[in-house]
């Protein structure tokens, strides 16, 4: 089937963002002890760990522990214990915490479990108002080791339909981490992307969320449901947000969906990642400035695996550029004059995604695990890295217009000093975990890989990286997507963008990352049906990068390539 540019560009490109800037806050301002009051779910009787339990940011002899107590009444101090164990039935208890439930962290309790050792599975419980909840299991990072396993989200999406891929995720077997790449939770009202109306999957409040309560409310509601919970309960998980956890297409100084009349930018901002540091099991960034806006960090796996995750949308992040070119007719959007000037911001030396404090502690990261002899680097990430670019008539050549501003491609000054670090230190085995996308791709990442002098598709040759980029718990690519058309896209996509290895714009699922000695290898599972709590998944395609090549190659899946001379030709198997 043919498909032109026209329509691979109407059903691809991603709307623009468009914010304002806003005056910063002081951290005395976004702290303060805010009005408490009771959520309609907390007045009803019952479990007091009805939000359930969970673990993360993982260390060699440590561990965040989380929970929630439902409160009887909003002024109460709620003593709670917890104990850690080698069992399930919790009889081999190796060390026991207390902590006090309060309004000021909405109930929430985090407790940095230490004394640990490392890569041992634990088991943990709480104990609060005369109950008991769920036995959570764990595990901490290895001092040594040879192969490591990860599994992969993003973008939970609750009216959209249900988190029947986190429910077979939690079912994954030796799982290190669950790491999680963002859009946990989304901002929106009902019926403004996705309408859960007959699944009975309506977002609380049934409104935008701008405000601490809001907020709260809104995660609360995620947390109880019990395919989440299970993932959460039975894995530790490593987190960064994305923007819906704020607001769409969010960047350091406002947000696409930050309109006049919702306050100021930075006191809504501060509002939702509080909600998200007392909600989520991450590790406070006690002793840094911004400390409330800082959420990347290292992980180390022996010599292994190191995972750096990073904040590409808030902590340095510059506003977007305005999409350039028309999603319907394929016509720029804006004057040739004016196309240029864009794209010169887009290429300028000094671009920020990560802002320069970010990226020079990446690059630190990056030298420190070298000189440990790591044999991997992975970066989990938020906003695709590899290019998905057009070409435009009456354009000079080489000259390419990025689809979405919002990803690399609207920074790529950035991106080309990433890689240009990347080059000049001689460094292999770099692999990106990228979410955002709602779609299931394989990039070999390059300078410019629409260049065959800058790189080799067949090689890999000019590849500095690899990237995958996972599946969406249950946020659509498309809105009811017609199955053929899909798969014209997808092949129009492989066509035209060589350092695309494998592509599939339609369905929901997450990935399982399994690194060993030799290679990298992410596995792709897709859901049969997102709208059905009980779906079952199907391993859709596996891509591997050796060690030392950089460079990604299919293993299985329904989407392969064939070379033949200077064309490309795909076949579906």
């Amino acid at each position: 089937m043919t498909i032109s540019r026209r329509t691979f560009l109407s059903m691809l490109a991603a709307s623009s963002a468009a914010g304002f800037i806003t005056p910063p806050v002081s951290a005395s301002q976004q702290w303060v002890m805010p009005q408490w009051t009771p959520r309609p779910e907390d007045l009803l009787p019952g479990d007091a760990f009805r939000h359930g339990v969970a673990s993360g940011d993982p260390l060699k002899h440590r561990v965040i522990l989380w929970t929630r107590v439902t409160p009887r009444s909003h002024n109460e101090n709620i003593p709670v214990k917890c104990i850690v164990a080698t069992d399930p039935g919790m009889r081999h208890v190796v060390r026991r915490f207390r902590k006090i439930a309060g309004q000021y962290a909405d109930f929430t309790v985090k407790i940095d479990a230490y004394g640990l050792r490392p890569d041992h599975t634990y088991y943990y419980q709480f104990h609060a108002l005369g109950e008991t909840s769920a036995v959570g299991r764990t595990r901490t990072l290895p001092k040594e080791t040879d192969n490591i396993r990860l599994g992969v989200a993003s973008c939970s999406n609750l009216p959209a339909g249900f988190f029947g891929a986190y429910a077979l995720l939690a079912q994954q077997q030796n799982l290190n981490a669950v790491v999680h790449l963002g859009d946990y939770t989304y901002e929106y009202a009902n019926e403004t992307y996705g309408d859960g109306t007959d699944i009975n999957r309506i977002p609380e409040p049934n409104k935008e969320t701008v405000n601490l309560a809001d907020y709260r409310t809104r995660i609360s509601q995620y947390r109880r449901d019990m395919q989440l919970q299970e993932a959460h309960r039975l894995h530790p998980w490593i987190m960064v947000w994305d923007d819906h956890e704020i607001a769409n297409d969010a960047y350091r100084d406002g947000a696409e969906n930050h309109q006049e009349g919702e306050g100021e930018w930075a006191v809504r901002k501060a509002a939702a990642l509080r909600a998200y540091f007392e909600w989520l099991p991450v590790r406070d960034a006690i002793g840094h400035r911004q400390t409330q806006e800082r959420i990347f960090r290292r992980f180390r796996f022996g010599d292994l695996v190191q995972l750096d995750m990073l904040d590409t949308r808030i902590f340095g992040r510059e506003q977007q550029t305005p999409l350039l070119i028309d999603s319907v007719t394929s016509e720029l959007l804006v004057s040739p004059q004016e196309l240029f000037s864009y794209l010169g911001e887009i290429n300028r030396a000094d671009r920020q995604l990560l802002g320069s404090t970010q990226e020079a502690w990446l690059y630190k990261q990056i030298e420190a695990a070298a000189e440990k002899n790591t044999q991997w680097h992975l970066i989990g990430q938020q906003v695709m890295m590899g290019q998905l670019t057009v070409a435009s008539e009456g354009l000079p050549p080489g000259v390419r217009i990025p689809l979405n501003t919002d990803q690399w491609d609207g920074y790529a000054g950035a991106r080309n000093r990433f890689l240009n670090f990347l080059q000049t230190q001689n460094i292999d085995n770099t692999v990106i975990l990228t979410g955002d996308f709602h779609s299931s791709w394989a990039h070999d990442v390059s300078f410019n890989p629409y260049d065959g002098a800058m790189y080799d598709a067949a090689s890999g040759m000019g590849s500095k990286a690899v990237e995958f980029v996972g599946p969406a718990i249950s946020s659509p690519f498309f809105v009811d997507p017609d199955p053929a058309l899909v798969k014209g896209l997808e092949q129009f996509a492989l066509f035209n963008n060589p350092h695309t290895k494998y592509v599939d714009m339609e369905r929901n699922g997450y990935m399982v990352v399994d690194i060993d000695r030799y290679r990298t290898r992410a596995e792709y599972y897709h859901l049969d049906n997102v709208l059905n709590p009980d779906s079952g998944e199907t391993l859709a395609a596996a891509v591997e990068t050796a060690s030392g090549e950089n460079h990604a190659g299919l293993v299985e899946g329904q989407v392969a390539t064939v070379y033949s001379g200077m064309e490309r030709s795909i076949v579906i198997a």
